[in-house]
């Protein structure tokens, strides 16, 4: 049986494949819980439907109520990905020393990072939190999350930001590569048709990263509304630290204010303008903000890139994966077209 865990509403799922996905994890959870010493499972582990590269379970034990991460296995083939995940925990902790409210995930045996049969993952004791949607969104939301953001930039991380790898990377993307490779039509022609514009993008990001890459913070790099939950006293905590690494601070502040006002199923610009003058309000320098409108190009590219990669099943666990990938695909290049449509906005700071 597999239980899937979606807006508080439990579903079972009988296809055979995911049956035999299912059977195969509760075996891995089940031996994990036990080399842990976390006691013994007390129900079926619950899948928690919502995340976009990783699976989440909800696993109920004798010791307590634990959120299992299980870190995707093709992402976790790649060179520095082990070391990723541990300094992501590192800097989560140190966060969390520096008063940021957060979720690191929790030490056990001296390590963040558990091991079972070449499969990884993080386990974090349950959170009673929600994440909100766009049409959720208020300018309590907005100051707080802009008010959070200026708070983590100001931390002192110290020797942790030479080892950050992620953050560094200045590449571009070989559309061309992935345009035939694709056997998917849709996605192919709505490449193949937004190649030009996106390359245009790719080059300008590069020139703009350059001019800004020696003065980075280190960050979450990826505080979009699913990975803050907000509790009954509307505080909001930060989860998935694994994207962690160095970025210019002007270029996720940004990211974080266009998720923050709507992103690409709408554009509030007040929203916007009230993150962008919140986080300046607090102390936060806007130096570098016009060219973090380019350089915020390659954060979207490569998560486009990753979803092309599953897509043309590079990267790819199952079909699941293979259709999230393709909907992501979607969805990014549009969102890219709506951000540099309102770009314009930025005339105001």
């Amino acid at each position: 049986m597999l239980l899937l865990l979606y807006n508080n509403k439990i579903n079972i799922l009988e296809k055979e494949d995911d049956l035999q996905m299912a059977e195969y994890i509760n075996i891995l959870i089940d031996n994990l819980i036990s080399e842990t010493g976390l006691g013994k499972l007390i129900d079926i582990p619950v899948r928690v439907m919502g995340g976009l590269l990783n699976r989440m379970y909800k696993v109920n034990t004798s010791t307590g109520v634990y959120a299992i991460k299980h870190l995707n296995p093709e992402v976790m083939k790649r060179k520095n990905a082990k070391v990723n995940h541990i300094l992501a925990e590192k800097i989560a902790n140190i966060a969390k020393n520096n008063n940021i409210n957060c979720l690191p995930a929790k030490i056990i045996n001296g390590i963040t990072l558990q091991e079972i049969e070449e499969n990884y993952f993080l386990i974090y004791d349950w959170f009673e939190g929600k994440a909100i949607d766009e049409n959720e969104i208020t300018m309590e939301h907005v100051q707080k999350v802009a008010t959070l953001l200026i708070k983590l930039h100001n931390i002192d991380f110290g020797k942790i930001k030479e080892e950050c790898n992620l953050g560094n990377e200045i590449s571009e993307v070989d559309w061309d590569f992935y345009i035939s490779k694709l056997e998917n039509e849709e996605i192919k022609e709505l490449l193949i048709n937004k190649k030009e514009y996106l390359a245009d993008l790719d080059k300008k990001a590069t020139s703009a990263r350059k001019e800004i890459s020696n003065n980075l913070v280190v960050s979450h790099r990826d505080l979009d509304l699913p990975n803050i939950l907000w509790d009954v006293n509307m505080i909001p905590t930060i989860i998935d630290w694994e994207s962690s690494g160095v970025v210019n601070s002007c270029e996720e502040l940004l990211e974080t204010a266009w998720d923050w006002s709507g992103g690409q199923n709408y554009f509030d610009s007040e929203k916007f303008k009230c993150f962008i003058n919140t986080y300046k309000f607090n102390g936060g320098d806007l130096k570098d903000l016009n060219k973090a409108v380019y350089s915020n190009f390659k954060n979207k590219s490569g998560w486009l890139e990753y979803n092309l990669k599953r897509v043309c099943k590079l990267e790819c666990l199952d079909e699941e994966e293979q259709k999230l990938g393709e909907k992501e695909v979607v969805r990014v290049i549009n969102e890219i077209i709506i951000f540099y449509k309102n770009i314009d906005t930025l005339s105001d700071f």
